[in-house]
């Protein structure tokens, strides 16, 4: 399997806002989600916001976010066949009630999460299905980014 990195920004709203999404296209494969990381890269503030990372059942549309290209972490691997975009103006559509990480941080932290061996989240092989990473803050006005690392 072949290893990627991507990453996405998005402003912070008072309802859920998504900075990244990764999701199969229209060669339907598997994505092994391992590495996520999460921070704020605007002023620091003494404030939380809750980010989430669920998955989706239809990705937003290109008109919708920026495109953007996975990394393959092997240079010998080929171009990932997953459809990452950051940035999205219109919500993907997210599972209800199917969260797979949420966390309160502050807007001075960094938060890493990294896949225990045989916890990794595991989207199916299904057209436009696979994870998005949004966030929620009342007020603040700030920038955030998400990162990812996964196999296909």
């Amino acid at each position: 399997m072949a290893r990627y990195s991507a990453s996405g920004s998005q402003n912070l709203a008072s309802s859920a806002i998504t900075a990244l999404t990764i999701a199969s296209q229209s060669t339907v494969h598997r994505n092994i989600i391992y590495d996520i990381v999460i921070a704020n890269v605007g002023a620091p503030a003494d404030l939380v916001t809750l980010h989430t990372i669920a998955r989706i059942t239809a990705a937003s549309t290109e008109a919708a976010g920026t495109t953007v290209t996975p990394t393959a972490l092997d240079i010998a691997d080929r171009a990932a066949q997953s459809k990452v975009l950051e940035n999205c103006g219109t919500e993907p559509t997210y599972t209800a009630n199917q969260e797979l990480l949420e966390v309160p941080l502050n807007h001075r932290a960094t938060f890493r999460w990294v896949a225990a061996p045989g916890g990794e989240i595991i989207t199916p092989a299904t057209d436009k299905f696979g994870i998005g990473a949004k966030a929620i803050h009342a007020s603040a006005v700030t920038e955030w980014r998400v990162g990812c690392m996964w196999e296909e």
